[in-house]
């Protein structure tokens, strides 16, 4: 059984995985070849024979290049950087190990936004002592928390702004006995402190928080995208602010963000670099994950 990783990300050291952070791989499945991959090139003049792919990024056109490949497995929480087989036989197995790691990001987005440290940072890059800008912070106890997007990751956030939260409502596609449904947003909008993003990049989630559904959310509060930067355009969010307290993006619609743009001269716009998931664990988590699928899945064949 022939393994072939290309798991290279030159942006981001927490996501780019090193021979060694592979060892785990070879320690569990010791009688199969594994051959890492730092360049697309070596990548693919590799597949001839491979049975498994490890990757963050594999082409449609790609597939044909693997005539014994079984199965892909992807860091990824969703399908942004890795192709569908055309002919629809290979499965491509996603990450589901990040729901811990972004739930405390967005704890951290959370408590950061609604106890004004952007004003604050302000304040301090100023050097004034102004005591006011805190002055209408409320207990998160006291407030209301809207996750649009309910699915693995959602489930994760949820739990842990549990204890925190005045009240937590899920939002999914279609309402179910636990979450309520898109349906249900003109109702839900104006009720909501903080509206939290954790939708795929899907054609079907295109400007998803467009201009209608902003203008529907209560004065004062905030949102949050966390998912894919499709869902939240610029042009729609930058005219609510005018009556909504402030943005907290994780993504963006354009990645990188421009510099240029204006959501980054906005002082209610607080913007990180896609980075929610880098924790210094990253690699070794997925690792543990992936090792326990492709038992899983291979039904002993790489034993």
């Amino acid at each position: 059984m022939k393994i072939a990783t290309f798991l290279t990300d030159d942006e981001a050291d927490s996501l780019h995985f090193d021979a060694e952070d592979l060892a785990p791989l070879k320690q569990a499945f010791p009688k199969a070849t594994i051959r890492h991959h730092q360049t697309s090139a070596t990548f693919l003049e590799d597949a001839k024979d491979v049975d498994i792919v490890l990757t963050w990024h594999f082409e449609a056109d790609w597939y044909r290049g693997f005539p014994d490949l079984t199965a892909i497995y992807t860091p990824a929480a969703g399908g942004d950087w890795v192709a569908e087989d055309p002919s629809g036989s290979i499965p491509v197995i996603h990450g589901s190990f990040h729901g811990p790691i972004l739930a405390e990001s967005l704890l951290s987005a959370l408590l950061f936004m609604n106890h004004r440290m952007p004003a604050m940072i302000r304040n301090h890059q100023a050097r004034q002592w102004d005591r006011k800008l805190q002055g209408g912070t409320r207990l998160l106890a006291t407030q209301t928390i809207l996750i649009i997007g309910m699915g693995n990751i959602g489930s994760y956030c949820a739990n842990l702004l549990r204890p925190l939260a005045g009240k937590i409502i899920g939002v999914r596609q279609q309402a179910d006995e636990n979450t309520k449904g898109v349906s249900d947003l003109p109702q839900l909008l104006p009720n909501a402190d903080h509206v939290i993003l954790l939708l795929p990049g899907i054609e079907e989630t295109n400007r998803f928080m467009n201009k209608e559904r902003l203008a529907q959310m209560k004065q004062g509060s905030y949102i949050y995208n966390f998912g894919r930067g499709n869902s939240l355009h610029a042009e729609d969010l930058i005219p609510a602010l005018d009556c909504i307290a402030g943005a907290f993006l994780d993504v963006t619609e354009i990645e990188p963000l421009p510099a240029d743009s204006a959501l980054w001269k906005h002082e209610k716009v607080f913007i990180t670099p896609h980075s929610s998931c880098m924790y210094e664990d990253y690699t070794e988590r997925y690792m543990r994950e992936v090792i326990s699928q492709m038992t899983r899945n291979s039904k002993g064949l790489l034993q």
